[in-house]
């Protein structure tokens, strides 16, 4: 199947580091462990700068929610900090698939992604029904 997006692939699990936000920090600690028990390299984004505020309205439609703006923002900020190395970075995100404008997060990620020159980042939709 062909993607208009960098696609996450299992040979990626290897040596790739998986950025999570900072948008629900007890549940998402626990997704960590989880994840780092099967053996994804993950990284727990924890950095609440102003910056991320001013990304999140840079890269995200001026119509999304607030913690969208603020996702995105602290996700462009991560990878625009030089501490990741951007062919060896993911970024995940989980989906509610419920009338939340969260279920779209993953496409405005993605998008963000293009528009702020990280194209070659792959981003993770998670959810019940599966790896996106």
């Amino acid at each position: 199947m062909n993607y208009d997006y960098k696609v996450f692939t299992k040979e990626m699990k290897k040596n790739y580091k998986i950025l999570i936000p900072n948008m629900l920090p007890i549940h998402f600690r626990i997704l960590n462990k989880i994840l780092k028990n099967y053996g994804f390299d993950i990284e727990f984004l924890e950095d609440d700068v102003h910056e991320i505020i001013e990304y999140g309205l840079k890269y995200s439609n001026n119509d999304i929610c607030y913690p969208a703006m603020i996702v995105i923002g602290q996700f462009i900020s991560a990878l625009k900090s030089g501490k990741y190395d951007i062919d060896k970075t993911a970024l995940l995100m989980t989906q509610t698939g419920g009338g939340c404008r969260a279920s779209n997060y993953i496409h405005l990620i993605r998008n963000a992604l293009e528009n702020s020159g990280f194209s070659e980042v792959p981003a993770i939709g998670l959810s019940l029904t599966g790896i996106e």
